[in-house]
């Protein structure tokens, strides 16, 4: 049996990616669940796995090429029997054609959660989008996992019947684990994703004053229907409280990019008017209505899954596992914040911001060359202390979807402006969720900032298996002595907190200290960082 195995949904809102690059060639067999092409898209880069032993046919795109989701990029002729699957070839364009019930070859499939990311082994359960019994098309969503990394949607290798759930909402599973079986279907595929937007040109109308645009009566597409859209179409969507199903889209395949967003929002905004004057003097009415304020006793309930009970995992782990101990430094930054509001300026005469983060960074490097006990891991498969002789400084990042830390690579060897041009960047695509994998790892220290948020102190756990972590906290002014040949005397200085945590496995506390005395040298003296 020939399977056409196209680009699978692999994530909410991933409407295209790009083959990285194939990890194997045509004519190569391959074992179901062999990684076959790396591919990336706007929120991470993953191996896309084969749905079944066989032998690779052919090969449909090339690297460096960015295909739709729903794209056929690789046959596949599977170890199984005959079937008729060659004869679906050009069904996307006759995809309305129902997909029927029946079973003609009787076959079963257990479904194995995928390798949905590089160095993901589990994935948690989040919900059931196809109950037992429901008939799914190829490529249609069947359940959502949550692993460390994001929340994608599995689809369907195949059409057929879901028979079976084996695994329950909120479990978590090694990656390999059956979670559900599905009866294949031996005829047509079911409709495919519903990329029709032709009719939805209609929808935004941003000019028409008599009608608004969003009117339900006239959807851009059916309500069910799933919408691709890009991460930042969605959390616009949800900022502007936009129906995306009612949002034209104007990229490939109908994807809704943010633009196409605001323009409807815009359009919708334009029409209110027409009809809110009458509202506002009416409007009085309702203000009688809140009579059941918020009992004191209600309460919301989270479930606590994905993101936020990996981070609990993590921080559970590291607080368990090293013994932690804390040593705090207070730093006057006087200098370093008269030094910091000229490089601000150059850099934005080149379209770089440049906060205290970058002097910090460059200033915990030239620590980490002096303490090198504290620049490092703990390979416990080996029961090695790996110390090293390159700093790459985790920051920790806060983010919609939690605490999360990429990696910048060799500080001790750019400049401060270096610095904050790439920290820039990378804090923007970590919030935006478009790191990757390689992104978040391979860190030797971690440096954890609260310090804009507020604080004057805090004990900050370990990144593990990284060795310390360094605590900033926030930028405050108070009286300060300044030694002067005539005398010492007392006037307004700028100071910030410092605190290190150490694995006190690892490193002693007396080590954290001498580095925040010696990283105290460097921020009050800020001209040593060119040394």
């Amino acid at each position: 049996m020939t399977i056409q195995f196209k680009l699978p949904d692999i994530g909410e809102g991933v409407a295209e990616g790009e083959i990285v690059r194939w990890l194997v060639a045509a004519g190569d067999a391959v074992d179901e669940h062999q990684p076959v092409v790396e591919v990336m898209t706007d929120k991470a880069t993953v191996e896309i796995p084969a749905p079944a032993g066989g032998v690779v046919s052919e090969l449909l795109a090339n690297p460096g090429d960015v295909v739709p989701v729903g794209d056929i990029i690789f046959l596949l002729d599977s170890a199984g029997g005959a079937a008729p699957a060659p004869a679906a070839e050009s069904a996307p364009a006759e995809a309305p054609a129902p997909a029927p019930a029946a079973q003609p070859s009787g076959e079963v499939m257990d479904f194995k959660l995928p390798d949905i990311g590089e160095g993901v082994a589990e994935g948690e359960i989040v919900r059931w989008i196809a109950a037992p019994g429901a008939t799914v098309a190829e490529h249609e969503p069947v359940v959502e996992v949550m692993t460390d990394k994001a929340t994608v949607e599995i689809p369907a290798p195949a059409p057929g019947v879901v028979t079976e759930h084996l695994v329950s909402e909120g479990d978590t599973v090694p990656v390999g684990t059956v979670i559900f079986k599905l009866a294949q279907a031996g005829g047509a595929s079911a409709p495919a994703a519903p990329a029709a937007p032709a009719p939805a040109p209609t929808a935004p109308a941003p000019t028409a004053a008599a009608t608004p645009a969003p009117a339900p009566a006239a959807p851009a597409r059916p309500a069910d229907a799933k919408v691709l859209a890009v991460p930042s179409a969605r959390r616009v969507a949800r900022e502007l409280g936009v129906d995306l199903h009612m949002v034209p889209g104007t990229g490939n395949n109908g994807v809704v990019r943010r633009a196409d967003v605001e323009a409807y929002a815009r359009g919708a905004e334009a029409t209110a008017p027409a009809s809110a004057p009458q509202q506002t003097a009416a409007a009085p009415a309702p203000a009688a209505a809140p009579a059941p304020a918020a009992r004191p006793e209600a309460e919301t309930r989270v479930p606590f899954r994905g993101v936020r009970r990996k981070i609990a995992e993590a921080m559970v782990r590291s607080k368990f596992t090293a013994p932690h101990f804390t040593v705090v430094e207070e730093v006057d930054v006087t200098d370093l914040v008269r030094i910091r509001a000229q490089a601000k300026k150059i850099g934005e005469a080149n379209g770089v911001k440049v906060t205290y983060m970058p002097f910090i960074m460059k200033a915990v490097a030239l620590c980490l060359e002096r303490f090198p006990m504290l620049n490092g891991r703990l390979d416990e498969a080996t029961e090695e202390i790996v110390q090293c002789t390159y700093s790459n400084l985790g920051i920790a990042t806060d983010t919609p979807n939690g605490l999360i830390v990429p990696v910048i690579r060799d500080v001790q060897a750019k400049s401060v402006m270096q610095l904050a041009e790439e920290l820039g960047e990378l804090a923007q695509r970590t919030r935006e969720g478009k790191v990757n994998r390689e992104e978040l790892t391979g860190s030797t220290f971690t440096i954890t900032n609260a310090g804009n948020i507020g604080g004057t102190l805090a004990t900050p756990i370990i990144n593990h298996p990284d060795i310390a972590i360094l605590g900033v906290h926030r930028l405050r002014k108070a009286p300060g002595v300044v030694e002067a040949p005539d005398g010492d005397r007392i006037e307004v200085r700028q100071f910030m907190n410092f605190s290190i945590s150490v694995d006190h496995r690892l490193a002693d506390g007396a080590d954290g200290a001498r580095m925040l005395a010696y990283l105290r040298t460097l921020l009050e003296n800020p001209g040593l960082l060119a040394l």
